[in-house]
């Protein structure tokens, strides 16, 4: 096997992440490193679910920097003879399978159970905030975000819209419950309102509407929804702005601008590289923080480039 990371971009079922091929290698750096060993299993070249798994979860820049930061990451090709075939008999793996995920410790012990029959980003996400807890490491602000992002995108949150009279402060008093996700700032018939998605495992729509009543805002039917030119006015004003950020990120630094909290826990070490570098006003637009991450993120390392980390 090879002892560098593989050319990951050669292998769509591989995502972002530039992958060791060496197992053994891999539990050497990982003790080197003091970091859990992330082990992929995956059929390369592979079906469409092994695809969709490298194209869907592992592209994603703040899963892929996650892995990167906090792991080291090793790809086991379920479908290959000689070195690979040797890592599937020692590990109990079949080959010709769907995509599988373990965590070990250098020692190749088993951290936490393996990630196995679902393909989705947020069982990737809460595997690896577990192995961290497992370790008695902090999970990042950024990536406890992304979370909250995921439960966006895979439909698991809910969507109120609430009437204010200044969508502007709305919408940092609605960030401020604990179970909203997501604000944005818009309008209904003429009457500005702030849409918000929330965690319904963390408060009822009752509940949340209770709070809502006492900051003076109504619930309104979200049907007709237009996004307000200046969403976020907060963040807007700040340099944070031109930075690819999740929407649960914009939120939340749209919170802390006006109170003048840091933001440090709330960005990834990449984002918070670019947001000190004096090339950023240059190379990234005002509303960057408006567009899919996924876009804008490699526009902006095509611009500033990736800081390398030394371990």
């Amino acid at each position: 096997m090879q002892i560098s990371a593989i050319s990951f971009r050669e292998h769509r079922e591989l995502g972002e992440v530039a992958w060791l091929r060496d197992y053994d290698r891999g539990l050497k750096l990982a003790a080197e490193q003091g970091k859990p060993v992330l082990l992929l299993f995956q059929e390369v070249p592979g079906c469409s679910t092994c695809v969709r798994f490298g194209q869907d979860v592992l592209t994603h820049p703040l899963m892929v920097e996650f892995i990167t930061d906090r792991f080291v990451p090793v790809a086991i090709f379920n479908n290959h003879p000689g070195a690979d075939t040797e890592i599937l008999h020692r590990s109990d793996e079949p080959s010709w399978n769907n995509s599988v995920v373990r965590f070990l410790r250098p020692d190749g012990a088993e951290l936490v159970p393996k990630l196995a029959d679902r393909y989705d980003a947020l069982g990737l996400h809460d595997k690896m905030a577990a192995v961290l807890a497992m370790l008695d490491d902090e999970v990042p602000g950024y990536f406890r975000l992304l979370g909250r992002d995921l439960l966006v995108e895979y439909g698991l949150s809910k969507c109120m819209t609430y009437t204010t009279p200044c969508f502007w402060s709305g919408e940092t008093s609605l960030a401020t419950h604990p179970a909203v996700i997501t604000t944005d700032a818009g309008w209904v018939d003429g009457e500005e309102v702030v849409q918000v998605y929330f965690d319904p495992r963390e408060a009822s729509r009752p509940v949340l509407d209770a709070y809502a009543s006492a900051e003076g805002f109504n619930p309104i039917e979200s049907r007709g929804f237009e996004l307000d030119r200046e969403p976020q006015f907060y963040l807007r004003k700040n340099v944070a702005r031109r930075l690819p950020l999740t929407p649960a990120q914009r939120t939340r630094i749209n919170l802390a601008v006006p109170y003048r909290s840091s933001v440090a826990d709330l960005l990834s070490p990449q984002q918070s590289a670019w947001l000190g570098d004096t090339n950023l006003k240059r190379s990234s637009g005002e509303d960057a923080y408006r567009r899919d991450i996924r876009q804008s993120w490699p526009k902006l390392v095509s611009q500033l480039g990736i800081i390398e980390r030394e371990n």
